[in-house]
């Protein structure tokens, strides 16, 4: 009998270099209250915990912004701004927006309140006033000026207005999205104002400082304000982003080094469900309000913003000697790493930044706790987020020097070889791709081009330039290497968690803001295991045993 012999494949090329594994997320960082509410958001959302997190710390950074300054090493009595620029990429569609909607809650229902009541005042003023001519009206909008606008938080925003907002006398606001992509690939960062508005936040970050000069007759004008707050908040998708990252410019001018960074690898492919799973509410778990209840008690706190000027002028929230002579050994160790030798001696400009982030953090996490003095623990805690942002950030340039266009090709690849989607993607044409491919690169041009690399590096077989096969090879290169990341992920995720419920938490205890509260989810006699609660097998969560219902549909659900 004489047997067809099966048809030899190329063996693909690598599109992107070998990367390390993602960093552990050190979620013993995190005060009792908020590290609590993280787990919540990485049950219910299905995120890993660096999303989780960084929505949670982006969230105290706009709240205490306004209420406390960090410590200066240089001794300025005013200290430094405490205010947090954050970058986390992470895929569309897998949570990331949902996570930040938890984290900000009870943020974005005053904001919303806020500008509501600001509408209607500004109505009633306004139905008042059409009702009057010539004097009477001047005299009646004399009296009854409409009120400033209390918008705090920009999503869909350039620089430009918003520094014309903060130079008419806003004293702090938060760009806050989940299309991280539109501010760091949008207009204001386009050739022709990229170096301006990159020296306008620089400058904002450093010292809350905003100036313009413009001609006479332009409508957001000139001015100087000093003293304002800007946290800026990014989710973003990688494919989204990568041209920005690659630019040198936002290196070299040390904009994105003050980003504090965090790219986990998807959990695609394990966040499972459970029939008992969806009958839970992140809304209506205990841990996710206690961390609401403190976000609400801050936001009713006095802010210091000087009547007159709007300046933002909070008080300085020092270090004790512990943490002094812990954060000097923190910028001597990173220090040490600078050299030609050196961990992190590619990645300077970001190193550079280390020891101050590691202030600021402090400072966002002692305003949270309600510190009077932030103590070695906490001190501890924000060198341990800071050195986490510098390990991403590392991980990330490693891949750096590679083309935006094999990182799209990398993207497409992944994409098409999800398994939701692998059937019918594994024979295709170009018009299929120019429609049906992720937006980013379903334009002709850069669609033609991703294409061709993947073509020239194996993944795709074709004849004629019109019809193309996924390379075998390629998919089952794509299969091993999801199924060695889900292991490895669930691995250094359980190590995670273990070390979390392992650590003691004494010092926690005497935290003003948390002493009524139990420390962790691991030690709460009233908070269930997620075992009990019904939980899918999340990797970085403990794993259920299967459900009887489960069972009852042959294991699958």
């Amino acid at each position: 009998m004489n047997l067809i012999p099966e048809p030899t494949y190329t063996e693909p090329l690598p599109l992107l270099p070998d990367t390390a594994p993602p960093t552990p997320y050190p979620l013993e960082a995190l005060p009792a209250l908020m590290r609590e509410a993280v787990q919540v958001i990485a049950e219910f959302e299905q995120v890993p915990f660096a999303i989780a997190g960084q929505c949670a710390i982006g969230a105290a950074a706009h709240l205490a912004q306004t209420r406390t300054n960090a410590w200066h090493p240089g001794g300025n009595p005013a200290g430094a701004p405490c205010a947090l620029f954050m970058l986390s990429l992470f895929g569309s569609g897998e949570g990331k927006s949902s996570a930040r909607r938890l984290a900000f809650k009870t943020i974005d229902e005053a904001e919303r309140e806020a500008r509501n009541q600001h509408r209607q005042r500004c109505e009633e003023i306004s139905i008042q006033a059409r009702h009057l001519k010539g004097k009477a009206r001047e005299e009646y909008m004399e009296a009854n000026p409409l009120p400033e606008d209390p918008r705090t938080q920009y999503s869909d925003a350039t620089f430009e207005p918003l520094a014309g907002d903060f130079i008419r006398g806003k004293p702090a606001a938060s760009w806050d999205t989940d299309e991280g992509g539109q501010m760091l690939g949008g207009s204001s960062l386009k050739a022709d104002t990229v170096a301006a508005t990159l020296g306008g936040l620089t400058k904002a970050f450093d010292a809350g400082h905003f100036e313009r000069t413009r001609s006479r007759g332009n409508a957001e004008g000139s001015g100087v304000a000093y003293n304002r707050r800007l946290s800026i908040h990014l989710l973003a998708q990688p494919v989204a982003v990568a041209e920005a990252l690659s630019n040198p410019l936002l290196t070299g001018q040390g904009f994105l080094a003050r980003f504090l960074f965090a790219a986990p690898d998807s959990l695609a492919g394990t966040r499972f469900i459970t029939v008992e799973s969806l009958s839970r509410s992140a809304y209506s778990d205990a841990r996710m309000q206690r961390y609401w209840a403190r976000c609400k008690e801050i936001a009713a706190s006095p802010e210091y913003i000087d009547p007159e000027t709007n300046e933002v002028t909070p008080p300085v929230l020092a270090l004790d000697a512990t943490a002094i002579r812990r954060w000097t050994d923190f910028k001597n160790d990173i220090e040490s790493t600078l050299g030609p030798l050196g961990e992190y001696a590619g990645i300077k400009p970001f190193a550079n930044r280390g020891a101050e982030q590691a202030l600021r953090l402090a400072a966002v996490l002692g305003c949270f706790e309600g510190l009077e003095q932030i103590n070695g623990d906490c001190l501890n805690r924000a060198c341990l987020l800071a050195r986490y942002s510098l390990s991403e950030w590392l991980r990330y340039t490693e891949v750096g020097s590679t083309s935006p266009l094999l990182k799209n090709a990398a993207y497409a690849m992944s994409w098409m070889l999800n398994p939701t989607r692998v059937d019918n993607w594994r024979t295709f044409d170009k018009t299929k791709a120019g429609k049906s491919w992720p937006p980013v690169i379903r334009p002709a041009k850069r669609r033609d081009a991703v294409l061709a690399a993947l073509v020239e590096h194996k993944h795709l077989l074709t004849s004629n330039g019109e019809q193309f096969r996924i390379n075998p090879r390629a998919e089952a290169a794509e299969t091993a290497e999801t199924a060695e990341s889900q292991q490895r992920q669930g691995s250094h995720v359980a190590d995670e968690l273990r070390r979390v419920a392992e650590s003691a938490q004494p010092a926690h205890a005497a935290y003003p803001s948390s002493a009524d509260f139990p420390q962790s989810s691991a030690d709460s006699p009233q908070t269930e295991t997620q075992q009990t609660r019904g939980f899918p097998q999340n990797p970085q969560l403990p794993q259920p045993e299967p459900s009887a219902t489960a069972h009852a549909y042959g294991g699958e659900l």
